[in-house]
């Protein structure tokens, strides 16, 4: 259906049956609009297939309501998103234009978010219709880029399900989108979904930015963790030189000190981690990860000063939340570090 087609069909909806129409985009139930509406469940069930046969939405089951409400708010979301804007959208012919949201200024992406907030429960359902409907590449990336913000936003607020569930369709409208794989293995490896975790931290690094960059360096880290400490120096040395973001640059020196560590290769670990040093003075982990190499190398006083070293700007980074998630490896290390620090006061 083209838009011309989409516009004359909805010209030609009578006032009831816009009426309805204007509460199933607001995200009212069948209860909800036949108690405002003065009618019956089943007159409003009548209206909703007399609707969605005129927009051509006929081809699922007659018992399948819920897919065709979806279908239709999706088919708006293509052809009038300016009507998922409001709750109370207005779209009778007697309202003024000063009435309506300027179309030209509605976000395709915003519509979709409208839509996923309506149906935040039924997500496989949404992703079958939104599959249907011809979106062209610009309207896929905007739908991409609003859906990675709402992912990494549950993820921040600790809701990894949810952010996982919209950063798959992130992926899916978008599936070259760094920064939505990236973020998508991050989530993963917070549920210990691992594998796919690795998955999308793969697809990341193949592309040449900074979420690659972010992608290699937590890649390399699962990496360590895993015992395979050369692979992980094989995939961070070859890009280190171009990485410009300080922060990136910071982990990846801090894992490659630690992966050198791990081979028991402890002057190259220790010249990573006083790398790290020098760009950022109170980096926790480095401190951690030098302790460790200097009482490798019974340099037992330099390990205490480090492990002190640690302890205070860890603790100063959880009190200020600088490190907005704990690595499970440091929290490990911090029990280690007291009772170091405790058998050496004895």
């Amino acid at each position: 259906m083209n838009q011309q087609e989409f516009e004359h069909i909805f010209d030609k909806l009578t006032d009831r049956r816009k009426e309805v129409l204007q509460k199933i985009l607001a995200g009212e139930t069948d209860i909800d609009i036949a108690d405002a509406m003065n009618i019956g469940e089943a007159s409003v069930r009548k209206y909703v297939e007399r609707i969605c046969y005129e927009f051509g939405l006929n081809n699922e089951p007659s018992d399948n309501r819920r897919y065709k409400r979806l279908e239709l708010v999706a088919l708006f979301a293509k052809h009038k998103p300016e009507l998922l804007t409001e709750r109370q959208a207005k779209f009778r012919e007697e309202d003024t234009a000063a009435e309506l949201v300027d179309s030209e200024k509605v976000n395709i992406s915003e519509s979709i978010v409208r839509l996923l907030s309506v149906s935040q429960h039924m997500l496989d359902d949404v992703k079958k219709v939104l599959n249907r409907i011809n979106f062209n590449e610009q309207e896929k990336k905007q739908i991409a880029k609003s859906l990675n913000e709402i992912g990494h936003k549950n993820y921040l607020n600790y809701d990894f399900p949810s952010a996982v569930a919209y950063l798959e369709l992130a992926v899916i409208f978008n599936p070259s989108y760094a920064f939505a794989h990236y973020n998508l293995g991050a989530a993963y490896e917070k549920l210990d979904n691992f594998n796919n975790a690795f998955y999308h931290y793969q697809i990341a690094i193949k592309y040449n930015n900074r979420a690659a960059d972010a992608a290699v360096n937590n890649l390399a880290r699962l990496e360590i963790i895993r015992g395979n400490s050369a692979d992980a120096v094989e995939i961070i040395e070859p890009i280190l030189s171009r990485v410009k973001d300080s922060t990136v640059k910071l982990a990846l020196h801090k894992n490659l000190g630690w992966a050198y560590f791990q081979q028991d290769n402890y002057e190259q670990a220790k010249q990573h981690l006083l790398i790290c040093l020098e760009l950022e003075n109170e980096y926790a982990p480095a401190y951690c990860l030098l302790a460790q190499v200097q009482e490798a190398e019974g340099d037992k006083q330099s390990s205490l000063a480090s492990w002190s070293n640690f302890l205070k700007y860890y603790s100063h980074d959880e009190q200020i939340k600088k490190a907005l998630w704990k690595l499970p490896e440091l929290e490990a290390w911090k029990l280690y570090a007291v009772r170091v620090i405790k058998s050496s006061t004895h």
